[in-house]
């Protein structure tokens, strides 16, 4: 933190806090569990791709 972020009101604070959590809620979990399954889909299509798809 600097000294400037020290310097301002509770209710700004608060408000910039807010704006971050609702990033954070609403685009980066989102966006980081849609690639994470994607990319194991991928990873799963490749492997059958390759090397066949598994007997069972």
């Amino acid at each position: 933190m600097t000294t400037k972020d020290l310097a301002e009101p509770p209710r700004k604070v608060k408000s910039k806090e807010l704006k971050v959590l609702g990033f954070i809620i609403f685009l980066l979990f989102p966006i980081i569990t849609i690639t994470s399954i994607s990319a194991y889909g991928f990873v799963i299509w490749m492997i059958q791709a390759f090397g066949g798809v598994v007997a069972h």
